[in-house]
């Protein structure tokens, strides 16, 4: 990992510590409503989504938003060779904390294949590139699940003044076909 690279995360996160609460409980509302007329729309039948910590986008809301529209929601849990499993999303009281303190399903698990049977993946980011690119935080989960050859389409959910055209791509890297941010949903297509 470049060292520019590791400058802009940590950039990235320190910008999302600092995002004033009430700018950040307006984008999500926002995001969120975005993400409903997207879900809406496409409506998939199985969805693989995260749990998101109190300053990623879509925040506390995000996973019940996206369960109540959806039959069948899928969350992962890591394993400790950086790779992701998946278990069904069973409700709040089905969550605790995982191996990096994430919330995970307590469920049984469906294994990493799961992704293959889903029509949606919503990945997490700190931002992406106009072209789709996604930044994670470093980990690769992400990367090395949808470098699996997975057909679902891809979506991230970022905050305003993420999609950056300043970050370092290498190849490993992901896109994702989906940017949804406050302003609205960005459609990049099929790669």
């Amino acid at each position: 990992m470049s060292q520019s690279k590791q400058e802009l995360r940590a950039q990235l996160l320190k910008n999302r510590v600092g995002m004033n609460p009430m700018n950040r409980a307006k984008e999500n509302e926002m995001l969120l409503a975005n993400l409903t007329h997207y879900l809406t729309a496409k409506r998939p039948k199985r969805v693989a989504a995260y749990v998101p910590n109190s300053i990623e986008p879509g925040g506390n809301l995000l996973i019940d938003a996206v369960h109540a529209r959806i039959s069948a929601l899928i969350l992962p849990v890591s394993l400790s060779d950086r790779r992701l499993d998946w278990a069904l999303y069973e409700g709040p009281s089905k969550l605790s904390p995982g191996a990096f303190g994430i919330l995970e399903p307590t469920g049984t698990r469906l294994g990493p294949e799961a992704l293959n049977f889903c029509d949606v993946i919503i990945a997490p980011a700190l931002a992406t590139t106009p072209t789709g690119i996604r930044m994670g935080k470093g980990g690769g989960f992400y990367d090395r699940a949808l470098a699996t050859g997975v057909k679902a389409e891809v979506v991230t959910l970022l905050f305003s003044g993420e999609i950056r055209d300043d970050i370092p791509v290498e190849e490993h890297d992901r896109a994702v076909h989906v940017i949804i941010t406050p302003a609205g949903i960005r459609n990049l297509g099929a790669f």
